[in-house]
């Protein structure tokens, strides 16, 4: 995970272990070990070893200071073969790629959006409250986003299910999860494929470059000349995998919240305006992309460690959401407080592009479900991902109307 020479000094013992039997069981607990005990932590159990940023005020300082702490990849890209602009380039050429992207998350975009998304909600939530008792992270939180997703970017509604199988595929066989290479570099070459033909196929359609991500990333020019293949792949590539993942776990998180309180159901169906300002304090509270690695460009004394060129740094954005430094009891889920600082996101420049749409998303599901029901219980044992994205994969449900 880094190109640190390693011969130049002695190898560092781990502080913690991300994937370890007490990260596994609680990290939100482990995490906050570390804020007290360790809040800068070297672990070398994964690759070549990375650095945990935990505090609120580190995180956010590192997070800013992208000369040091850059989202260049520097071993290849996370994500396929191609750097994936703009989440893996810094400025200057960050600006363009996301200036463009952000011209199809505006608020007017997202008004046309929703009611598409609505009907979807009502079609999936329907079903489910005549089901009764469901998994619902197998009948929603999984297909939800990619649908969405598969509208938002005119593929077929079809095409849903193996795009999520693929990116599931990816993150499961990663070193830190099952460990499988061949397993996951299959996963990663179908998702290369079909972002290929995607691509392939588009401008022939003839679709308003206004309208359609695609054929406005073909049809863009920055400086007068087009985006390259490889950026616009890398931007597709990215899209097919985190433009859903996230609001997987997100929406998991959420449902799992008010599935544990009846009397926090019973305020919001009461109030359901409270809903829009509630799903940022769950997420705050168990904050859905738990990192995200930086690349350290130079040599550096960052909060009492000594950091080298060339390692890399995670910032811990689940740990910086709960720090008692900055946010008053963070431990408590409290509905009304005020989130705008909340690192859920992200942080700067590279805060999340698709977060207006997730929360939207999230905002309309728990409506309609909330409102179908007169009462959500959990059916069974749930089953939680934890390192890097804190989710929920098993989720049964009992609705009763």
């Amino acid at each position: 995970m880094t190109l640190a020479d390693s011969s130049q000094s002695p190898p560092r013992e781990s502080d913690w272990n991300p994937i370890g039997e007490a990260a596994d069981q609680n990290p939100l607990a482990e995490q906050a070990r570390l804020r007290r005990e360790c809040p800068v932590a070297w672990t070398s159990v994964l690759g070549d070893g990375f650095w945990a940023i935990t505090r609120y005020d580190d995180v956010t300082r590192a997070a800013r200071d992208r000369d040091t702490f850059s989202n260049k990849p520097i071993g290849g890209p996370r994500l396929g073969a191609q750097p994936a602009p703009p989440l893996e380039v810094d400025r200057p050429e960050h600006t363009p790629y996301r200036r463009l992207l952000n011209s199809y998350f505006t608020r007017d975009r997202l008004q046309v959006l929703e009611p598409w998304i609505t009907d979807l909600a009502d079609e999936m939530i329907s079903s489910m409250v005549i089901a009764e008792q469901v998994d619902a992270a197998q009948v929603l939180t999984y297909p939800f986003p990619a649908r969405v997703l598969c509208h938002l970017l005119k593929l077929p509604d079809t095409d849903w299910a193996k795009i999520k199988q693929w990116s599931e595929e990816v993150f499961r066989y990663m070193e830190e999860r099952e460990n499988d290479p061949v397993r996951h570099a299959e996963a990663n070459r179908k998702l290369h494929d079909y972002g290929a033909q995607m691509i392939k196929s588009r401008l022939p359609m003839g679709l308003d470059p206004s309208e359609d991500i695609v054929t406005g990333l073909l049809s863009h020019k920055v400086d007068g000349q087009p985006l390259t293949s490889e950026a616009v792949f890398g931007i597709v590539r990215l899209l097919l995998s985190a433009g859903h993942n996230s609001t997987t776990s997100s929406m998991g998180i959420s449902l799992l919240r008010i599935a544990e309180d009846q009397q926090l159901q019973d305020r919001l169906r009461a109030n359901p305006d409270l809903i829009a300002t509630a799903i940022p304090e769950f997420l705050r509270h168990e904050s859905p992309v738990m990192a995200t690695p930086r690349h350290i460009t130079r040599d550096i004394e960052f909060a009492g460690k000594s950091m080298k060129a060339g390692e890399l740094a995670m910032l811990v954005w689940s740990s910086a959401n709960r720090d008692s430094d900055h946010f008053d009891e963070p431990e408590q889920c409290k509905i009304g407080r005020s989130t705008t600082d909340a690192v859920t996101f992200g942080h700067g420049i590279h805060k999340c592009l698709g977060m207006p749409l997730a929360l939207m998303e999230i905002r309309i599901v728990l409506q309609k479900l909330l409102a179908s029901t007169t009462s959500i219980t959990l059916a069974g044992p749930v089953e939680r991902t934890t390192w890097e994205r804190y989710g929920v994969s098993r989720l049964p449900l009992l609705l009763r109307k």
